[in-house]
């Protein structure tokens, strides 16, 4: 590998200023093919920028960050050559609104994308916007989940948001997506093997072994059409830096890996799940009787459903190194920055849960965020609090472009060099808000029901405390800390702009 050279924004701050329009939710976007930078500026000398997420990937499936047991080289190594950030947390806890806020870099509320099955909105302003104003050339490789896609057409048009190319499929399978006719293209043998049910039709603990070839697989399907979009960005705009979201489904359910990389986990020991028999009794009511349903689960069967989701993990891996390789092989590894996340995680067995959910523990809102490229310091572990919508800060601030109106996001490079991050987490769903500190984490629906974690003695968040005479003064004050971070989290658009 190359060395990875510093990368000076400040050279770049006043082209990026002179080539960037002052963008706000309010304001119609722009569509221009391209803004010359600043005389002597070379638009050549901006960083390319990858950003690959994976969908119920959480923090812990990453074996650079902590696990022994699941199989990801390729991650690892960037890892290694970058900064990865071990408490980095969602703020929706569903595809959509945290896919919506990652681009956005602002709170659900805000971006108007609280769950699952809303459309988000063309007039705000994501990274992609800002970076195509810029002059960057942008293309949308797989999962956006920017629009609903149950009872859609997905051969339709679909808006760009700022992307100059898309290669759309938000379900590995099921529809006639761009991945589905791909499928087509290749045989009617080829698109039947790949077929998956559509996600109301899929049963629980859902897991087998992909049918097809490995290099049919929607992960695979996916880092083919990253590497076909940079090497035809380098071969068609010359000179000209692009960035390109490599969108996966992996490794959401239904678990279809490749056998090849299920084979490593046949006999291989995983982490224990995280549960405890008492932990239902110490919740409330409501969400007590939302936690029942697996109780009777065999471990078997948790453990086969779990190293399939392993696998699933393990071949994203794979796909993420080929478009790693293709970035080397193509000469610009040194001036290529890669950003791997994720929209939320899974429970995966802990609490005796699967999927993800807006309860109130870290198996589904803890996920990975790694940077890795000229500017960022490698090798560095950084155990900060930081939430989703600070990717989008990070990126503008490391290229020296301002942020757009609206923005909640805190750019993450001082805390690359060891300086704080956040106070607290701040999360909503549509019937509930949450806050986690680094000492606690504070739950409350719309029902009054609160959940209040200690984890000075409950770091796996097994006993709500929210009851307890000895945690009261604790429960107040995360009461208040939400209460404040509610108000402060506000949207900051329209603009006031005269006192009256």
């Amino acid at each position: 590998m190359k060395a990875v050279r510093a990368f000076d924004a400040s050279a770049l701050t006043l082209a990026a200023v002179a080539c960037l329009a002052t963008l706000a939710p309010s304001h119609a976007i722009a569509q221009a093919e391209f803004f010359a930078p600043t005389p002597g500026i070379r638009m050549s000398d901006f960083p390319n920028i990858v950003l690959i997420t994976g969908d119920h990937l959480r923090w812990d499936h990453v074996a650079a960050n902590g696990n022994d047991s699941i199989i990801t080289p390729h991650m690892d190594r960037l890892v290694r050559d970058g900064t990865t950030f071990k408490f980095h947390f969602t703020v929706g806890v569903a595809c959509a609104p945290n896919r919506a806020s990652l681009m956005t870099g602002r709170y659900p509320d805000a971006h108007g994308v609280i769950s699952n099955g809303i459309k988000m909105p063309q007039d705000e302003v994501t990274l992609t916007h800002v970076l195509r104003e810029a002059g960057y050339y942008t293309g949308q490789m797989g999962k956006l989940h920017f629009w609903p896609h149950k009872d859609r057409d997905h051969r339709e048009a679909h808006p760009p948001y700022g992307f100059h190319q898309m290669r759309l499929s938000d379900e590995p399978g099921p529809y006639d997506d761009d991945y589905g006719r791909w499928l087509w293209a290749q045989g009617k043998d080829v698109r039947e093997k790949a077929r998956v049910n559509m996600p109301a039709e899929r049963p629980r603990f859902e897991h087998y072994v992909f049918e097809g070839e490995d290099h049919t697989t929607h992960a695979s399907w996916v880092a083919t059409e990253t590497v076909t979009f940079i090497e035809d960005t380098l071969s068609r705009h010359p000179g000209r830096p692009f960035f390109v979201h490599a969108g996966f489904y992996a490794p959401h359910p239904p678990l279809n890996p490749p056998a090849s990389a299920l084979a490593p986990y046949r006999n291989r020991d995983l982490p224990p799940r995280r549960y405890s028999e008492e932990e239902i009794g110490h919740l409330p009511s409501r969400l007590a009787r939302t936690m029942t349903a697996l109780l009777e689960t065999p471990e078997d069967t948790w453990d086969s459903y779990r190293r399939h989701f392993y696998a699933m993990v393990t071949h994203l891996d794979h796909n993420v190194g080929r478009i790693v390789s293709a970035v080397g092989a193509a000469g610009i590894e040194d001036r290529t920055i890669f950003v791997i996340t994720s929209d939320h995680g899974d429970y995966l067995g802990d609490h005796n849960l699967v999927s993800k959910s807006s309860r109130p523990y870290d198996g589904a809102l803890r996920i990975p965020l790694v940077f890795r490229g000229p500017g960022v310091p490698s090798s560095v572990s950084v155990e900060e609090l930081v939430e989703i919508v600070d990717v989008m800060p990070t990126l503008l601030e490391m290229l020296g472009i301002p942020l757009p109106k609206g923005n909640q996001g805190m750019s993450l490079v001082p805390a690359m060099k060891g300086e704080p991050g956040r106070d607290l987490i701040y999360m909503q769903a549509t019937n509930n808000r949450m806050i986690r500190t680094k000492g606690a984490k504070y739950w409350i629906d719309e029902g009054g029901e609160e959940v209040l974690f200690d984890y000075s003695t409950d770091p796996h968040e097994l006993r709500n405390v929210a009851q307890s005479d000895s945690h009261s003064e604790l429960l107040d004050r995360m009461r208040v800390l939400l209460l404040r971070k509610s108000i402060s989290a506000r949207d900051p658009l329209p603009e006031r702009i005269r006192p009256y």
